[in-house]
């Protein structure tokens, strides 16, 4: 099956996705609809990726997979790196055996593309998939939660000292995505990353999310910005679950002012900016090693709904 065929990826689709019980956004509340927009929503993300000239993608009867070779990594990191997506893994008996060849022609084009690293995060009860995957020589680094909560009984307004950023917060606000990033970030468990490349990364992010006008909010103390929130809010209009969603990115606070409410108010704050944009519903996701970040999350009302694992493999 040529990696490019979107209508053989659709025919599997067509035949497998209405039993799928693994999809990241079959359980987030949505509107009715026939089919359920979770189906509709996986259609949409498969023709992304296939118009997206860093995709490769690859299916055999029970299983679609994409594999994106990252430029933007590859230039901060210095060698090719690439994220791996099971779209679909239909349970079929012999879908272990499926997957081992899916990975090993996934293998070869990542060869040919002179690519270092692949990482991937799979659903946490997809078992065969997660076999497969450490057949293959992916290694555990970290479950994430996902989790999703309503906009409904938020605060009329924000915290005063939480604010969207401005350009003269810029500087400020990449040296604390350098320094207090969450440390135990998958890419951080990994011994073939150096610290302070990925201490950089996240100084790298912040630029490119500011350049492209992703909304971020900033939260004031002791007359300095002293964290920041990554955030996004779907356009009206394009909402493909049928609720406006926001969607939680990256929270970082600096360490000297920790233990002092900061980070709740900084949470909620930007909670309460997604909702004046728009959002009726909003979705996060947080290593479970992060207990802080999960009891913030508990706080205000968010209810976990997708577990996924994330995994790494490092090619020679």
């Amino acid at each position: 099956m040529s990696p490019v065929d979107l209508d053989a990826l659709r025919a599997v689709a067509a035949t497998h996705l209405p039993c799928d019980r693994f999809d990241h956004y079959l359980h987030y509340p949505a509107l009715p609809a026939e089919p359920p927009r979770w189906q509709t929503f996986w259609h949409t993300r498969l023709a992304q990726l296939a118009a997206d000239p860093q995709v490769e993608l690859f299916a055999s009867p029970a299983a679609i997979v994409a594999v994106r070779d990252s430029t933007w990594d590859r230039a901060h990191f210095g060698f090719g790196m690439a994220t791996l997506h099971v779209l679909l893994a239909a349970e079929a008996p012999d879908l272990r055996h499926q997957l081992a060849s899916v990975l090993q022609r996934c293998r070869l084009h990542l060869h040919e593309q002179d690519v270092r690293f692949v990482s991937t995060r799979v659903n946490g009860d997809q078992l065969t998939v997660l076999h497969a995957l450490e057949d293959a020589g992916f290694r555990f680094m970290d479950n994430v939660i996902w989790p999703v909560a309503t906009t409904a009984s938020l605060p009329p307004t924000a915290d005063p000292r939480v604010r969207p950023m401005v350009a003269a917060d810029k500087p400020r606000v990449m040296a604390l995505a350098k320094r207090w990033a969450y440390p135990r970030g998958h890419l951080y468990c990994s011994p073939g990353f150096a610290k302070d490349a990925v201490d950089a990364m996240y100084g790298k992010w912040l630029d490119t999310a500011w350049q492209s006008d992703t909304p971020l909010a900033v939260i004031e103390a002791d007359g300095a910005v002293q964290g920041f929130f990554q955030y996004s809010v779907e356009r009206e209009g394009d909402t493909p679950l049928g609720h406006r969603y926001g969607h939680m990115r990256l929270l970082v606070l600096s360490g000297d002012v920790r233990g002092r409410g900061l980070g709740q108010a900084l949470f909620q704050g930007a909670m309460v900016l997604m909702r004046d944009q728009g959002a009726s519903h909003i979705d996060s996701g947080y290593s479970t090693k992060n207990h802080v970040s999960a009891r913030l999350h508990a706080r205000n009302g968010f209810a976990s709904t997708y577990e996924e694992v994330t995994l790494h493999l490092w090619l020679g």
